[in-house]
């Protein structure tokens, strides 16, 4: 190798070296892109106890699909409309036990539900547990799909 390769292979690489560091340390955290869904998440739940339409109407993708414990796939519209007409309601709320499967954009979400939950005029003090996923699209939070499962209660 000439001694002009190896000048033009240090200027290259010291110009270019800033540009990767940068694209590195750019790139988010799994812990932090785990924050941004939680917090999307907590606004999520606050405004399924207050049947807040513009939050969830934001927060839902337009294509969400919704499986609900009885098994029936529910599309956006047909979640805000539970809410919207008081047929689904939260009367207490409580859920966690986290955990988190991050892909890049896109989020799976496991936990644990024990609210008490009124649909349809039917009481549900069943624990549930569930999996939502997340998707950035257009650089925000999005649910594009949930499942809920009744646990098994002890005999």
């Amino acid at each position: 190798m000439s001694a002009g390769h190896i000048v033009l292979a240090i200027a290259l690489s010291s110009f270019l070296w800033p540009c990767v560091a940068q694209s590195q340390t750019s790139a988010p955290s799994q812990a932090s892109i785990e924050q941004e869904v939680l917090k999307v998440e907590a606004e999520r739940d606050e405004a399924m106890r207050k049947a807040d339409m513009p939050v969830l109407s934001r927060i839902y993708a337009d294509n969400v699909i919704i499986v609900n414990t009885r098994g029936r796939a529910l599309t956006k519209e047909q979640r805000l409309a539970d809410f919207q007409s008081g047929d689904l309601k939260f009367l207490s709320f409580d859920q966690g036990d986290y955990s988190f499967h991050v892909y890049g954009d896109t989020v799976i979400l496991n936990g644990r539900a024990n609210s008490v939950v009124q649909f349809h005029g039917k009481v549900n003090r069943i624990p549930r547990k569930f999996t939502l996923t997340y998707m950035k699209l257009n650089g925000e939070w999005r649910l594009v799909a949930q499942n809920e499962t009744l646990m098994d209660q002890p005999q």
